[in-house]
């Protein structure tokens, strides 16, 4: 557990640190070229472990301004100057003094004030490197500083560019983490990994299911599904996921049954002619309870009927441990709990598990139906979006890395599925989808997502594979803080952008800067709100010892 939680956190500031960094450095170069007057960056949060000072702005001095500082030993020294304009527009400094807490965010507001590190002074002109790159303890991501995003008022700041600046400095960050996939994949894809190929073939079709209406049937081979040629089970759940609700196109090789074929042959035969046939996967597959009789189709099987998809399901999941068993179902006398492995006793309640383990607590598959065939691991049956259930035949593992111009496409496509899987994820939130591909957490927060890395670090596989694993993980939480960025939610990008798009309505009549600092830091603080709760649900699932794999 200990070296879980110490590769979570590592693993977690490797994979989402540079993808918040370089989120930040896209708003710096839009707000750059537009002239925004940039005051900082920085690599991490506060507090401030040290930085490098940049740039070269000219500040002028006269006989009016004010030293509170040795004037012969300014060169090298980091300093605030108060400054004002004269009638050719030149920056005077009206007073120098050594810089202190509080003059970073005066100067953020834009108001006269300049801090920085002064390069060079010749009693007439002081040349000052005010922009800071800043290195800090709290290696969560970064930030940009910027003079006035707000106001309108201070020169060279954010607020006084016309709108579509503001709104692509606003926007670049989020753009730039969308376009993070659309090079990381192809990379991913020219690493050289294993990679398990076969035959893709039809176990069984639920009778009423797309599939089902489609013709497919059982022992059919899956060649390709919308021009996407199909090797493993993945690559099949990853083409129907992205087409939910939409038609998709099925290239299939129909199976010929072979009769005469012993157990370890073959028993399907192909003549190699395929089909096209089309289905629409869905949204909301039926799941139905497992009951002996069934006399709803829609929300009902019987458990004859449900065995035939799934072996493991049963009319309940529990037995009780009793002296005697009375004609109650699901019941095990404590003699014969006794011989179990591992055994029971009286008043255990055992969980029907595949294998198990825990004494007093589980009781093998096996061992239940022993005492009552009506028993299995769960109760209902969960059909796909498809309603096919598949395996793979002839299954090796290869191990290959695409070249450079095979690569870039599919990681293209790969990039435009994780978008379209993204949005599918959200939309089977909003409208409570049964979609088994979605199954587990629906939201993660920074703690989730350390337990997650954690688990692939410390996971058995090789260095390349979790290479690869980081990468593609990489590429979905970016394209994921893309979404989450563009979001009209206050003191996000997203809700900064919202609010240029009602001065535009409001044809040029700004909402005051107060009334846009309150409103961002109400949404601030229901923002950290949002991820207090589903850290809370992180850490119970993390108690719980429940895995993400």
């Amino acid at each position: 557990m200990s070296e879980t939680v110490f590769f979570g956190v590592v693993t977690f500031l490797i994979v989402l640190g540079p993808l918040v960094i370089l989120h930040e450095l896209g708003h710096l170069w839009t707000a750059r070229r537009f002239g925004v007057k940039t005051l900082e960056f920085g690599f991490g949060f506060p507090p401030r472990v040290g930085g490098i000072w940049t740039g070269k702005t000219s500040v002028h001095v006269d006989d009016q301004t004010v030293y509170e500082i040795d004037r012969y030993s300014l060169v090298g020294k980091t300093a605030t100057i108060r400054t004002l304009l004269d009638e050719q527009g030149r920056s005077v400094a009206v007073s120098i003094r050594p810089r202190a807490k509080g003059d970073d965010a005066e100067a953020s507001q834009g108001g006269l004030i300049i801090t920085g590190k002064i390069k060079s002074f010749d009693g007439n002109e002081i040349i000052v490197a005010d922009m800071l790159w800043s290195f800090n303890w709290l290696p969560l991501g970064g930030f940009v500083r910027m003079v006035g995003e707000e106001s309108s008022e201070a020169v060279g700041s954010l607020g006084s560019k016309p709108r579509w600046q503001r709104i692509v400095v606003m926007g670049a960050g989020a753009f730039v983490n969308a376009l993070i996939p659309f090079v990381l994949l192809p990379v991913v894809l020219m690493i050289p990994s294993e990679k398990p190929v076969g035959d893709v073939t039809i176990v069984s079709v639920f009778p009423g299911s797309p599939a089902d209406e489609a013709g497919i049937q059982p022992g059919d081979k899956i060649v390709k599904v919308d021009g996407r040629t199909i090797e493993n089970i993945s690559e099949l759940q990853q083409a129907v996921t992205v087409k939910l609700g939409a038609q998709s196109t099925w290239e299939i090789e129909s199976g010929v049954p072979n009769i005469f074929a012993r157990p370890a042959e073959p028993q399907y035969q192909y003549t190699g002619d395929v089909e096209k046939v089309t289905l629409i996967p869905r949204w909301k597959p039926p799941r139905k309870q497992v009951v002996a009789i069934a006399t709803n189709p829609e929300t009902e099987i019987s458990l004859a009927s449900a065995r035939v998809f799934d072996a493991t399901v049963g009319l309940n999941t529990v037995i009780s441990v009793v002296d005697q068993p009375s004609d109650t179902l699901y019941e095990i006398s404590n003699e014969d709990a006794a011989l179990l492995d591992p055994p029971a006793s009286i008043g255990d309640i055992l969980r029907v598990v595949a294998v198990a383990e825990e004494a007093g607590k589980h009781i093998s598959l096996a061992d239940a139906r022993l005492h009552d065939n009506g028993l299995g691991i769960k109760t209902r049956i969960q059909e796909g979006a498809t309603g096919v259930q598949i395996s793979t035949e002839n299954s090796q593992i290869v191990k290959k890395g695409l070249g450079l111009f095979g690569a870039f496409p599919i990681g293209w496509r790969h990039a435009l599925d994780t978008a379209v899987l993204t949005r599918n994820a959200l939309t089977t939130t909003l409208i409570g989808s049964s979609n088994p591909q979605f199954e587990g957490p629906s939201t993660v927060g920074p703690i989730g997502i350390g337990q997650l890395t954690g688990e692939i670090a410390v996971a058995d596989a090789g260095f390349s594979a979790k290479i690869i694993t980081f990468a593609t993980l990489a590429a979905t939480l970016s394209l994921s803080l893309a979404v989450l960025n563009i979001l009209p939610i206050p003191a996000l990008d997203g809700g900064r952008i919202f609010l240029v798009f009602v001065e535009i309505v409001r044809r040029g009549k700004r909402i005051s800067p107060e009334r846009e600092g309150i409103i961002h830091l109400v949404g601030f603080a229901l923002l950290i709100g949002l991820i207090a709760v589903i850290s809370v649900q992180d850490v119970t699932r993390i108690i719980k010892g429940e895995s993400f794999f």
